[in-house]
Parts: C-alpha cells; structure tokens; sequence
C-alpha cells in the first residue's frame, strides 16, 4: 500500500508535449490509468532526456495518501496503516508543523489536522512506548489548542514539547 508512483518510457519527441498537458489535466481535474491520484500529489518529480531520436521520460509522484481504497477488516472497521508507514506519515506533517511555528508562522490546517490524527491512531498501537501516550496525547491537545485559539507563541511551546515528547520516547524504543 504506497502512495508511490512511477512512470519510465520513451517517447517520440512530438509526444513529449501531450504527456505534460495530460499530466497538466490530471493535476487539475483528478487522473486515471497511469495519472491515477496524481492530483493529490505531495512531490512530483520529472527527468527528461532526449537519447538517440528518442525521449527518456521518468516521472516519480509521491501522493499525500495511498493511492488505494482503504482496506476494511472482517468486523467493517478500516485496516490500521503499519506502524512503520504511519510514522513515515507523521514525519512529513510534523516536519512542516516544526519548521513553520519555528519560522513564526501558523501551519496550515490540513497539516495541523493530519499530524493530529495520525497521532491520535499511533497511541492505539501497543508496545512502541504505551508509557508515554499519556503525556504525547495531552501536548497533542495543547497543540490544538494552541491551533484553534491561533496563539503563535503557544503553538511554539506546544511543538517544542512534542520534539521533547519524541525524543524521549525514541530514545528508548528506537
């Protein structure tokens, strides 16, 4: 379940540019086939070459999310992510929260609202530091206070507490 794509092939150098309008149509209005969630891209990268007569053409595509529907279990209730991936998650959204607050700005709230709520799901998880959920929970409810309320300085403090928060707990279980 990634939210990775790739696209490797050639092309003939007249077809380079209906690749991009394509690729431009997805961005916009939502894609299909090999353009399937490029829409909610979080990274796009394109390499371009032209060899022998032909064009090289890589596109990588990172989505914000998997790009695939969401697993449910045997009792109806939405498959829980790898830890593994959640964290991967949780690093890009805290990422942008930490160097926001720091640079004296207010994150964004789909930032805010994705970090929260991985990190809500991430203290469901048993044996990666049950001892510290409490009290990452309560500086999580902080931050969200601090959020909604708009208070800059606050939502510094409330950042910095989770950096400590992580540190404490990765010490010990990484």
């Amino acid at each position: 379940m990634s939210n990775d794509m790739t696209i490797s092939k050639y092309l003939a150098p007249k077809e380079l540019a209906a690749f991009f309008r394509e690729l431009a149509d997805a961005v916009e209005n939502g894609g299909r086939d090999e353009f399937a969630c490029v829409d909610d891209f979080r990274k796009i990268k394109i390499g371009v070459k032209s060899e022998y007569g032909q064009i090289s053409l890589k596109a990588k595509f990172k989505a914000s999310k998997p790009c695939t529907p969401e697993i449910v279990g045997e009792d109806g209730e939405i498959a829980k992510p790898k830890y593994k991936d959640l964290k991967k998650r949780m690093r890009g959204s805290f990422k942008i929260l930490v160097k926001m607050i720091h640079d004296g700005s207010v994150p964004p709230k789909e930032a805010v609202d994705a970090f929260l709520a991985d990190s809500a799901l991430m203290v469901t998880y048993p044996g990666y530091g049950d001892e510290f959920y409490e009290s990452y929970s309560n500086v999580c409810a902080e931050l969200k206070a601090a959020f909604d309320s708009g208070d800059l300085e606050k939502m510094h403090a409330a950042v910095d507490a989770l950096v400590h928060e992580k540190s404490r707990c990765h010490a010990k279980y990484d």
